[in-house]
């Protein structure tokens, strides 16, 4: 199994993805420097890896309601991650 390609628009929206997340989240639950996500890039199963534009750490129902509307959007796609141990279902 490939992964899908990026799409180059959403990559280089990148800076205003994360400047408007970070007006509804506090500043270091936005996660988005390169060596910071890169443990977001996959779970426990590594075969299949994807950097993220950025990882989010909301901390209320709100939070999440709103970092969904921003990246609805923006056109952005959303990947849910639990503890990252791919046992999930």
């Amino acid at each position: 199994m490939e992964m899908p390609v990026p799409d180059g628009s959403v990559l280089d929206r990148k800076h205003e993805l994360v400047a408007r997340l970070q007006t509804v989240l506090p500043g270091e639950a936005v996660i988005h420097e390169p060596r910071e996500t890169r443990v977001y890039e996959c779970d426990a199963l590594t075969a299949y890896k994807c950097a993220p534009l950025a990882a989010v750490l909301p901390s209320t129902t709100q939070e999440v309601s709103e970092v969904l509307k921003i990246c609805h959007e923006m056109g952005v796609p959303v990947v849910p991650r639990g503890a990252g141990t791919s046992l999930a279902w």
